[in-house]
């Protein structure tokens, strides 16, 4: 696909007034939760607005509709906002069951939720790869790291950061590994699930994807790169390898904002 993957973004005043399901995004740049919602809503054939988030700015019509100023957060007709991951993966299955991201099995289901906590939630890998990249910039003044920083402060300490992360990313090879044995390509039986959606879209954090793949700003891939020298321990190459192959083969690419 060309650059017609770049979404057409609705102004908050005007997609407030709408009915179905708008979904605010950071317009122009490929952040992880944003990834992987518009992955599923995709995969998943739903239509939805964008609307947009801008990167820095107060945002205060977004935030005086869904009492959010982050993204994404997704609205669906008078319900309440939706900001959290799980939540808006949940009102996705809700609207259309198919193709199915959470298993019917129990036992799956909640090993999947568990592994997709470890990737998305607090304390998991994206959170402390954030905390490890904020600390490091702790001399910027701008004023949007000031507040980043505000906004996450979290009381542990680098070197507690940067063992979650390390921690993670080797449970989750460890996942990959044994389903490889078994012949199984994905991290849970047989098909995909949110989890390969989530960990392909955070993986980005740390690798970002190739431009044809994905298109982002020269800052977030140099961010990229800085947050490897943060971690100072490499990605194995069964992570990159699935998170490359879930994104050619269920992804809209290049993805972009």
């Amino acid at each position: 696909m060309t650059n017609d993957a770049f979404l057409d973004y609705v102004p908050v005043e005007q997609a407030r007034a709408m009915s179905g399901l708008r979904v605010a995004f950071v317009r122009g740049v490929p952040g992880v939760w944003g990834i992987a919602i518009k992955a599923i809503l995709d995969m998943k054939g739903i239509e939805y607005i964008a609307v947009p988030h801008e990167p820095g700015g107060a945002n205060l019509l977004l935030k005086e509709w869904t009492g959010q100023t982050s993204a994404p957060v997704a609205m669906f007709n008078d319900d309440r906002p939706r900001p959290h991951w799980s939540e808006m993966l949940a009102l996705a299955e809700q609207l259309q069951p198919e193709p199915p991201l959470i298993p019917e099995n129990e036992d799956e289901r909640m090993a999947m939720f568990g592994l997709c906590h470890e990737i998305c939630s607090e304390d998991g890998f994206g959170w402390n790869l954030r905390l490890l990249l904020l600390s490091a910039n702790d001399t910027t003044v701008d004023e949007r790291s000031n507040a980043l920083r505000a906004k996450y402060r979290s009381p542990v300490s680098n070197d507690y950061a940067r063992r979650r992360v390390s921690a993670i990313i080797s449970s989750l090879a460890g996942v990959l590994d044994r389903q490889t044995i078994e012949g199984k390509r994905y991290f849970m039986g047989d098909n995909l699930t949110a989890a390969d959606i989530y960990w392909a879209a955070f993986s980005n954090l740390l690798v970002p994807m190739a431009e044809n793949l994905c298109t982002m700003p020269d800052f977030v891939r140099d961010t990229g790169l800085f947050a490897q020298r943060l971690l100072e321990t490499p990605l194995p190459q069964i992570l990159l390898d699935h998170r490359d192959y879930v994104v050619r083969e269920h992804f809209r690419i290049p993805i972009a904002f």
